[in-house]
């Protein structure tokens, strides 16, 4: 896969050599404690050990590292069972994590048939809400889901993008 350049950032597979930065960053408890599957306190081993299981990036799944040129790694945006997304809370409140799911989002879409893109959030995790709401992505439930940093159940709202409201968002 060819990394992906946005108008500020750079997208691309991950390496063992982001492991550092990537552990610092989601290791930031206001970062982890929205990450349902992440353990806190995330360590280095921890990183690498999530970095080497990583795969080949493809249109259909994909992790990739958010890259801000000068700056380095801020965060990480995937495409796993569902749109997945942090960005380093220096980083936070400039539109990164949009700009980045909105390249992930128009790969994805250009390179499958998929006709729906999966995500959820916290039910109190307002700014990764109003992002899937900036993309399109609209409510389709709640569950609870245990969350590793917590260490008890959250409620999270369960979203979709269909693939329509993709295409008609590209199309104003």
């Amino acid at each position: 896969m060819m990394p992906i350049h946005t108008q500020r950032l750079i997208l691309r597979e991950c390496t063992l050599d982001d492991a550092p930065c990537y552990a610092l960053g989601v290791g930031e408890y206001e970062v982890a404690r929205f990450l349902t599957p992440v353990p806190y306190p995330y360590t280095l081993a921890m990183a690498i050990d999530w970095l080497r299981q990583a795969r080949p990036a493809t249109p259909e799944k994909s992790m990739l590292i958010v890259d801000l040129p000068g700056k380095g790694v801020i965060g990480c945006v995937s495409l796993l069972s569902e749109l997945g997304f942090w960005i380093a809370r220096p980083h936070w409140n400039r539109g990164y994590v949009t700009e980045a799911a909105t390249a992930l989002l128009d790969w994805h879409f250009a390179g499958t048939d998929a006709q729906s893109v999966p995500a959820s959030a916290h039910h109190n995790n307002v700014a990764s809400l109003a992002v899937q709401k900036k993309l399109g992505f609209v409510t389709t439930g709640r569950e609870m889901r245990f969350s590793q940093t917590l260490q008890h159940n959250v409620e999270h709202v369960v979203t979709s993008l269909s693939r329509q409201a993709w295409q008609a968002r590209g199309a104003r």
